[in-house]
């Protein structure tokens, strides 16, 4: 779109009645003789005419026509037909509030349609820059620090309005520029978020602001999107920016391991080596989060598909939301933010099918104890079927008993299995033992669990029964054991 004045200022035109030209903006340029030309024409047009065949007489509904066609104005060329724009049109033209321009003889309507063609050229340039521009500035914020809020800082910049991001799943949001949500606003973005396809909407907001509104991708199915504001309408190349913004925070929601690439502290800190002097600041720095924010350890195992050691870290690392994972063999560790909701975390763990324990929060320079809390909750985990968080209260039966003393009574009961700890088999025996419980005495379920073959996990089962002096059978001795293994694991 051309702004009609830049045809006034440029060739000249000289304006005639009373409406003004400013404000207009010009789509395209049509020349036609007709005497109703608007069956041709689509709107925004300055409809260019040299007065063949018009008949003055006629003004009123020949512009009547134009106006309802959306011509934004007209073009009246003088000589040879008329030496001058016929006043009758000039009336028509304020009655209906038409922009009417005298195209002085010196004037080619040619040259007209030259400066519509050379300013959408300049504009589309200047819109490809803006892109390219903003491309580049979106990417290196996304492989910068904090790119999170690098990236929604840039887009409000680039913009020069307001940007808000939402994560529904883990109750987080970025936000720059000064933001203003009606109840449409909030509503199409609870929409967005809510969406578990794609989904994107444009609306003027109660004050005027344009505000564009897409649905993000991340780890979970559904809780992502952006809304973005600006006070005038977005341009192609303005949603092309939006669009790579949004494109940047999905593949940060989804992988987030790309967005800080600490794989080496992340590797050294889940294997234990938690006590680096710069740990508080290295962790912080990717999740933009404070120096003096709590963390938790999460140790579970894996039930991914096949795949390599770096692709299975990154489903990892989207289900988790941190860049610091590490995969060793069927089993795997993480340190996440600790003020997150532990609930949210829970769950998507247990949708990703993944067994899992958590720690309690501890602070970044003293995870040591984090480590052992995450392993005696994984142990939990295995015989409860679920993702457990260390030191969350007991329930059901568990909640019945004195801790203590069930923790004694299961140390004695399992007791000759430790005994088998000379020979190297009592992990074995134990891991063997919950698992055929949990999968309520299936042989080849228990089996395909352990990776082992169904006869394996019968020998080891009758060497428990020969340790224990148990009858496995029995339903009784099952429910025991079974509640001595939890015992167990909640003391340790």
């Amino acid at each position: 779109m051309v702004p009609l004045r830049l045809f006034v200022d440029r060739l000249p035109l000289r304006p005639l009645g009373a409406t003004d030209p400013a404000g207009r903006w010009v789509r395209w340029v049509h020349v036609s003789e007709l005497a109703d030309p608007s069956p041709f024409l689509r709107g925004g047009e300055l409809l260019l005419l040299a007065g063949t065949g018009f008949r003055p007489a006629e003004s009123d509904e020949y512009v009547r026509r134009l106006a309802a066609a959306g011509v934004v104005a007209l073009g009246f060329g003088v000589t040879p037909v008329f030496d001058a724009v016929p006043p009758e049109l000039v009336a028509a033209c304020d009655v209906h509030g038409m922009a009417l321009l005298e195209v002085p003889p010196h004037v080619p309507f040619a040259s007209i349609v030259e400066l519509l063609h050379a300013e959408l050229v300049r504009a589309e340039t200047r819109d490809l820059k803006h892109l390219s521009d903003g491309q580049a500035v979106l990417i290196k914020a996304a492989a910068g620090p904090g790119p999170l809020r690098a990236v929604v800082e840039r887009l409000a910049e680039l913009l020069g309005g307001w940007v808000l991001v939402m994560d529904r799943n883990r109750d987080r949001a970025w936000s720059a520029g000064r933001v203003r949500r009606d109840a449409e606003v909030t509503a199409a973005l609870e929409r967005a978020c809510a969406s578990p396809s794609p989904m994107s909407a444009a609306l003027v907001a109660a004050d005027g602001e344009h505000v564009e509104i897409q649905r993000l991708l991340g780890p979970a199915p559904t809780g992502y999107a952006m809304a973005v504001a600006r006070r005038g309408p977005f341009s192609v190349a303005d949603r092309g920016v939006v669009g790579v913004a949004a494109s940047a925070l999905s593949l940060l929601f989804t992988a987030p391991s790309a967005a800080g690439s600490p794989e080496a502290l992340g590797a050294a800190a889940v294997a234990g080596l938690l006590r680096l002097p710069t740990l508080p600041r290295a962790l912080a720095g990717p999740l933009d989060l404070a120096e003096d924010a709590p963390w938790r350890v999460v140790r579970g195992l894996l039930t991914e598909p096949p795949g390599s050691r770096e692709t299975i870290a990154q489903r990892l690392s989207a289900v988790l939301g941190t860049p610091f994972v590490e995969q060793d063999g069927g089993s795997f560790a993480a340190i996440v933010p600790g003020d997150e909701p532990v609930d949210d975390l829970c769950r998507l763990l247990d949708d990703a099918g993944h067994l899992a324990g958590i720690s309690r929060p501890h602070p970044a320079d003293d995870l040591d104890p984090a480590w052992g809390e995450a392993g005696a909750a994984l142990d939990a985990a295995r015989i409860g079927g679920g993702c457990v968080v260390a030191g969350a209260e007991p329930h059901g039966v568990m909640a019945l008993l004195d801790s203590a003393q069930a923790a004694r009574y299961a140390e004695r009961l399992l007791g000759p299995l430790d005994a088998a700890a000379a020979s190297g088999s009592a992990g074995e025996l134990l891991g063997t033992l919950r698992s055929w419980l949990a999968h309520h005495g299936n042989w080849d379920r228990t089996a395909t669990d352990l990776g082992v073959h169904r006869n394996t996990v019968r020998h080891r089962l009758r060497q428990v029964s020969r340790l224990l002096d148990l009858d496995l059978n029995d339903p009784d001795t099952r429910m025991e054991l079974w509640f001595a293994l939890r015992w167990r694991t909640r003391a340790r």
